[in-house]
């Protein structure tokens, strides 16, 4: 999603607009602003049935927040952005979108700002985490499941996360926020116990071992392949194949014999971590993995809990929460995502009007709806 966001910010860059009157720095923030449609995102790859659906929730989205937000010292660009159907998946995403571009004085001209880092987005059917693929690449070879940093609360019906100090590029500093609206007491991913994270670590490792000593009993598996060859050439010569054994055959594997044993001797440690926890009581086990990587030893993590700025929730795909009955396009669940400098004045504002407007009840009103 941060590169959907990137594009968004970049596709709803406006050219800056004069307006004849005088200006007043002061009174930006009281000045009423306008809605501006911004570039309409790309629509490939969806059934025209399902693009008129998604449209229609995008502009009944849009209809929602303009009925209570009025556009203070900013042009609310705002759009739909729409994301190819993929198989793996069983719904279509897409999303709104609200990029309020700030105000300014240029001499006594009321002008738009080319860009902000003030952005707003209702995704349908997803948010800003890998909930409905395995993990992949690295994060594979590492914790082996996707993850994401805090575990939502429920409150009112719906999930929200603890807000988040971000950086919103070039050293600014910036708040944002996140709200889940889905089917009641559920969530569209699963979390991964601690069973699950340790016997998956544990093939990790074996696995990881293995490959790291390849290079190593490639070479003994070699060298007895050519002792074979040798006891057949020096078959009628014993003295030169004991000689052969003795200062070829015999150093070399017991070199390489040491090289894997000293590699089993570095995965040893963490290897006996995880079958030690794995003797918790089942109750112990059961519960979500919440993880971070051990500072004393780089192949071993360690559970910790949802207050840990270093700990990561690891999570599944949980394709049980989807309703396959109904229309890709259906929304099943709703993220509300809303992040910039929290300590500029007019960009302050526009977050709290427009979160404000959201009306949560009408979201949750809308799951699982033709």
């Amino acid at each position: 999603m941060r590169k959907n966001i990137s594009c968004l910010l970049m596709a709803m860059m406006v050219v800056q607009s004069a307006f004849s009157q005088n200006c007043a720095q002061a009174t930006l923030a009281q000045k009423q602003g306008e809605w501006k449609e911004g570039v309409k995102g790309p629509a490939s790859g969806i059934t025209s049935a399902d693009l008129t659906r998604e449209k229609s929730v995008v502009a009944a989205l849009h209809a929602m927040i303009k009925s209570k937000y009025v556009p203070m010292g900013v042009s609310a660009g705002f759009n739909g952005v729409y994301s190819a159907a993929q198989s793996a998946t069983p719904v279509n995403t897409y999303g709104y979108n609200i990029i309020p571009l700030n105000y300014f004085c240029d001499g006594s001209a009321l002008k738009t700002a080319h860009e902000t880092s003030t952005y707003f987005q209702i995704g349908v059917n997803f948010f800003d985490a890998e909930i409905y693929d395995e993990a992949q690449g690295d994060r594979a070879m590492a914790e082996g499941f996707n993850t994401i940093p805090d575990m939502p609360r429920e409150k009112d019906g719906y999930y929200y996360f603890k807000e988040k100090d971000v950086s919103l590029g070039f050293g600014l500093p910036g708040k944002s926020r996140l709200w889940l609206i889905t089917y009641p007491g559920k969530l569209p991913f699963s979390y991964v116990s601690k069973k699950e994270f340790l016997e998956k670590r544990k093939s990790i490792l074996a696995a990881d071992m293995l490959a790291s000593a390849s290079g190593f009993t490639d070479v003994l598996k070699r060298i007895e392949i050519e002792k074979s060859f040798k006891e057949k050439e020096y078959k009628n010569d014993p003295e030169k194949l004991k000689q052969y054994l003795k200062m070829d055959y015999q150093p070399t594997k017991e070199r390489y014999e040491k090289l894997v044993a000293d590699n089993e001797k570095n995965y040893k440690p963490a290897l006996a971590k995880i079958e030690s926890l794995l003797k918790m009581t089942p109750g112990e086990l059961s519960q979500p993995a919440i993880v971070k990587q051990d500072p004393a030893d780089h192949l071993s993590y360690l559970f910790t809990d949802d207050d840990d700025p270093f700990g990561k929730v690891l999570i599944k795909p949980n394709p049980a929460y989807f309703d396959k009955k109904l229309p890709r396009s259906s929304p099943q669940f709703f993220s509300v995502y809303v992040t910039g400098d929290h300590k500029e004045p007019i960009a302050a504002k526009a977050m709290t009007d427009i979160i404000k407007a959201v009306d949560f009840v009408a979201l949750k009103n809308m799951l699982g709806k033709l």
